[in-house]
C-alpha cells in the first residue's frame, strides 16, 4: 500500500468511516486516554494483523494523543 493510501485510510478510520483492508473491513476503536495497557495486548486481530491491516494500525498510533485499534467491522 502507498503511503498516500495509508493516510487516507487512517484519516477514515479516525472520522468513524469503515474501510476495506487486504480484503476485510475495519472500523476504528478509539480508547481511552487513561488506558495504560499495551494496544496490541487489547487486539483480537490475531492471525491477520500482518502486512497492511499492521501498517494501518501502526499508522493510527504515531503523531496522534488517542491510542487507537482496529476491529472487524463485521461479525
Amino acid at each position: 500500500m502507498r503511503q498516500k493510501e495509508l493516510r487516507e485510510k487512517v484519516a477514515l478510520l479516525k472520522d468513524g468511516q469503515i474501510v476495506q483492508i487486504a480484503g476485510d473491513f475495519f472500523r476504528a476503536i478509539k480508547l481511552e486516554s487513561d488506558n495504560k495497557r499495551d494496544v496490541c495486548m487489547q487486539c483480537d486481530l490475531d492471525s491477520i494483523c500482518h502486512d497492511d491491516v499492521l501498517d494501518v494500525c501502526y499508522e493510527m498510533e504515531t503523531n496522534h494523543p488517542y491510542k487507537w485499534r482496529l476491529k472487524l467491522a463485521h461479525p
